[in-house]
C-alpha cells in the first residue's frame, strides 16, 4: 500500500509540470510564428519599397532621356516648347542626382534646361519656387547642383528676374554658404561670384561687412582630450561660410583690383593658419587671384600700399604654395 501511495503521489506531482511543458512550448512556437510573420512583413515592405525606388529611378532616366534629346533644339529660337513645364521638371530632374550613375547626365541635363531662351515673367518665378524647394533637400548632392543652375538662370534672366526674386536667389546662396556639408559650401561661394558680377559692385560692398563678420566668428577651443566644445562645429561652419565669401568677392573681379579688395587679401590672409577647410580656401583663394592677376600684376601692384603689400607678401612671392 505503501508504495502503491508512493507511486500515485509521485505521478500526481509530476503531472502539473508536463502540462506546464506543454504550455511553456506552445507558447514558444508562436512567438515564434509571431517573429516569422514580422520578419516576413519587413521583408514585403523592403521589397515594395525597391521597388518603387526602381521605378522612380527608371521614370527620372527617362526624363533625363527626353530633355536631352529637347533642349538642344532650343539655340537659335526665343521661346521654348517646354518653358511652362519647367517648374514640375525640374525637382525630379534635379533630384535625379541622387544617382550615382546618372548623376552626370542629370547635371548636364540641368545645365541645358538652365540655358533655355528667355523663361516669361508667368514662368520665370515658379522656376525660382521650384528650385528654392529643391534647395531643402535631405541630399547634399542635390543642393549642391541647384546652385550652377542658379547661375545660369541668373545670367541668363538677369534682366528680366523681379528684384523680389533676386533677393530670394540671394538669400538662397547665403544660406547654402553656411550648408553643413563642405561641398555645398564649396560651391556656393562660386554661385556668389556670378551673383556679384550681375549686381555689381555694391552688392560687393554690402557682402564684405557681412562676411567679414563670418570670418571674425571665434572658434571655441578643443576641451581636455581633444574633445571639440558644444557649438564648436558652428562656429566653424560660420567662419568657412565668411572665408569663402570674402573669396567669392575677389573672384568675381578676375582681370581687376577694386579699392576695397587689398583690405579684403589681407583679411583672408589672417586666416592662413586656420584648421582645416578654412585654411585650404585661402591658399586656393590665393593661387586662383594671382593666376587671374599675374599678368597685369606690375600695374596692379601700385593698388596696395605698403601695409598691404607687407602682410601679403609671403602669399603672393611664393603662390605655387597656395594654389
Amino acid at each position: 500500500d505503501k508504495a502503491i501511495k508512493a507511486e500515485k503521489s509521485s505521478s500526481g506531482g509530476k503531472a502539473p509540470d508536463k502540462e506546464a511543458g506543454v504550455i511553456e512550448a506552445q507558447g514558444v512556437e508562436k512567438d515564434g510564428e509571431k517573429d516569422l510573420g514580422a520578419d516576413k512583413d519587413k521583408a514585403i515592405k523592403a521589397e515594395a519599397l525597391k521597388e518603387k525606388e526602381k521605378e522612380l529611378k527608371n521614370m527620372r532616366h527617362s526624363l533625363i532621356s527626353i530633355l536631352s534629346a529637347c533642349c538642344p533644339n532650343f539655340e537659335g529660337i526665343y521661346t521654348s516648347p517646354l518653358s511652362s513645364h519647367l517648374p514640375a521638371l525640374l525637382p525630379p530632374l534635379l533630384q535625379a542626382m541622387e544617382d550615382s550613375d546618372q548623376d552626370l547626365y542629370a547635371k548636364g541635363c540641368a545645365e541645358l534646361s538652365a540655358s533655355t531662351p528667355l523663361l516669361t515673367d508667368t514662368v520665370l518665378p515658379k522656376v525660382l519656387a521650384a528650385v528654392h524647394a529643391v534647395a531643402e533637400s535631405s541630399s547634399w548632392h542635390v543642393r549642391a547642383t541647384v546652385l550652377p543652375f542658379l547661375q545660369i538662370i541668373l545670367f541668363r534672366h538677369q534682366f528680366a528676374i523681379r528684384p523680389e526674386d533676386m533677393q530670394r536667389v540671394r538669400d538662397l546662396m547665403l544660406a547654402l554658404l553656411r550648408d553643413p556639408q563642405v561641398e555645398v559650401r564649396e560651391t556656393a561661394q562660386h554661385a556668389i561670384s556670378v551673383l556679384v558680377r550681375i549686381q555689381g559692385e555694391a552688392l560687393a560692398l554690402q557682402l564684405r561687412d557681412e562676411f567679414a563678420e563670418w570670418a571674425a566668428a571665434p572658434i571655441p577651443k578643443r576641451a581636455k582630450g581633444g574633445v571639440p566644445e558644444d557649438g564648436s562645429a558652428e562656429a566653424m561652419r560660420k567662419r568657412h561660410a565668411g572665408v569663402l565669401g570674402l573669396a567669392a568677392l575677389v573672384g568675381a573681379y578676375p582681370y581687376d583690383v577694386p579699392e576695397w579688395m587689398p583690405d579684403v587679401l589681407v583679411q583672408l590672409a589672417g586666416h592662413v593658419l586656420d584648421p582645416s577647410p578654412i585654411n585650404q580656401a585661402v591658399r586656393q583663394a590665393f593661387g586662383e587671384f594671382w593666376r587671374t592677376h599675374q599678368d597685369a600684376w606690375p600695374m596692379l601692384k601700385e593698388s596696395f600700399g605698403d601695409q598691404h603689400m607687407a602682410a601679403l607678401t609671403n602669399l603672393l612671392v611664393a603662390p605655387t604654395y597656395f594654389s
